[in-house]
């Protein structure tokens, strides 16, 4: 009798434990892969999203405030397009809110987005390649959305890289080395005929110069003498005014002898 009592605290215990387990394992699943739509915040970026995963952190100013929740791969078989939704869910803990009493809180991220909240990708890791969404200020871009309303959505930009890579496109590279090679063309067909020019010119100028080495060298001594006569004169002058700011009445009788 004894021996089934201690048989019954044994099988009790142990499904006590299992019980606990499997609630330690339900709770951490329910995190982790089963969240509440209506909190969830969806972006579409207009780029290749590899390197962001569910775990992602999202920060504002440098401050983790929520964390990738999901992706998707929406594809349009009529219109031949794909669009990627990230769903964001936000840490109201890490997040402190000031505003006035007329803004509701549901308000809040709409007033936000009004005043230039934009979504960007940016790197995690350089070394991983993983990325992370960063959430600016932007007021002068113009919000585009993609959603359908089903779910809060945040416009996004381009990351600087995305936005490198569009304007490098945006180059006409093709016809632009096509203008170079034909310039180098004619410079190939034309650049004996300059160098022929150019080295007529430089003899002729040599020439000049030899003959007017003369003149020139003249005309320089001429220069010289003509600044220091200037030179002259203006220390004459320096001494008159001198004179006669220590003798005023030399205006009047004149210089003593």
């Amino acid at each position: 009798m004894q021996q089934t009592k201690t048989y019954k605290k044994v099988g009790l215990f142990v499904i006590i434990g299992i019980a606990c387990l499997f609630g330690i394992i339900f709770n951490y699943v329910s995190k982790k892969f089963m969240t509440d739509d209506k909190n969830l915040v969806v972006m579409y970026f207009d780029e290749s999203i590899q390197g962001l995963s569910v775990g992602s952190s999202v920060s504002l100013q440098g401050v983790e405030i929520g964390q990738v929740s999901k992706i998707k791969l929406i594809a349009d078989l009529k219109e031949g397009t794909f669009k990627t939704p990230v769903y964001v869910l936000f840490d109201k803990r890490k997040l402190s809110l000031k505003q006035d009493e007329k803004f509701e809180k549901r308000h809040v991220l709409d007033n936000l987005i009004e005043k230039g909240l934009r979504a960007q990708l940016a790197s995690a890791s350089l070394l991983t390649g993983q990325l992370m969404i960063e959430l600016i200020m932007e007021p002068e871009t113009t919000p585009v959305l993609h959603g359908n309303g089903k779910y809060r959505e945040i416009p996004t930009v381009l990351s600087p890289f995305a936005q490198l890579s569009q304007d490098l496109k945006e180059i006409p590279m093709h016809d632009s080395l096509i203008r170079l090679g034909d310039i180098l063309v004619d410079l190939d067909k034309n650049l004996p005929k300059i160098l022929e020019n150019i080295t007529q010119v430089t003899s002729k100028l040599d020439k000049m110069l030899d003959n007017k080495s003369g003149a020139l060298s003249q005309t320089l001594n001429n220069a010289n003498t003509t600044m220091e006569e200037i030179s002259k004169a203006s220390r004459s002058i320096k001494n008159l005014t001198d004179y006669l700011e220590r003798h005023p009445e030399a205006l009047i009788r004149g210089k003593e002898k």
